[in-house]
């Protein structure tokens, strides 16, 4: 039995303005087939813009530290270098939107096996750069076999909420992204459902704490996508830079 689900969010903004995550939450049963309507719980995807802007600063600062990241790929405006000798870049003629949209898409659909697609809706001439930050066939959480679910044992980040009635913790993928798994109790569900928004993933986050955990969760597959798109914009002789966000997340259940 698979089921297959796609998210997305787009967030834009301008210079000044920078978000530091967004959350894409998905609702996951916890058994398969499920036993009732409320055997469910949440896997949320929280991916780090502010990784993905250092890393575009990066490119043309000559005393920083550039290490390439598996599944993070930049795509800079062919019209120029980096200032780091040792940033791999990706040449784009972003003076062709068309093109670009069209290498930048298909980029992300192949290194997200097909699950994700039309991730950009377009670009503009000023384009700078794009850096992208892929996912590909993550397994969430990571065992053998295909049991569903899978026992979860080991020291992990966690927090247990005992007034709302959840357990959530932490699995990271690399500095720019992470999955968090909320579990609801017993007669929770209703109230950890309505709680569950991007104020209080912040919030929660917070409060992780390494525990050794031995709990029941469920698993899934995730494809995830993220990127920023930085546009150069002039404005009364002067130079602004501007960001664009957006992201994706595919989601399989064995």
């Amino acid at each position: 039995m698979k089921t297959l689900l796609f998210l997305c969010v787009g967030v834009s903004l301008v210079h000044l303005v920078v978000p530091k995550v967004s959350y894409m939450t998905i609702k996951a049963p916890r058994h398969l087939p499920p036993k009732n309507s409320l055997d469910f719980a949440f896997i949320s995807v929280e991916c780090d813009y502010q990784s993905l802007v250092s890393t575009y600063k990066d490119l043309d600062n000559p005393m920083s530290t550039f290490q390439s990241t598996d599944g993070v790929s930049i795509f800079l405006s062919s019209d120029r270098s980096p200032g780091n000798e040792d940033a791999q870049v990706i040449a784009t003629n972003f003076k062709n939107p068309s093109e670009a949209k069209t290498q930048l898409n298909s980029h992300v659909t192949l290194k997200t096996s097909g699950k994700i697609k039309d991730l950009f809706s377009g670009f503009q001439e000023s384009t700078d750069a794009v850096v992208v930050s892929c996912a590909d066939k993550w397994k969430v959480p990571v065992s053998e076999g295909s049991q569903y679910p899978v026992q979860l044992k080991g020291e992990y980040n966690v927090m247990v909420d005992k007034n709302l009635g959840f357990t959530m913790l932490e699995i990271p993928r690399n500095q720019y992204v992470s999955a968090l798994i909320i579990l609801p109790d017993g007669g929770k569900e209703a109230a950890v459902s309505a709680a569950v928004n991007d104020a209080n993933l912040a919030k929660w986050r917070k409060s992780l704490t390494k525990q050794v955990v031995d709990l029941e969760v469920p698993r899934a597959t995730l494809y995830v996508c993220s990127a920023l798109t930085t546009e150069i914009v002039l404005f009364d002789e002067s130079e602004y830079k501007t960001n664009k966000f957006a992201a994706k997340i595919a989601v399989t259940f064995p």
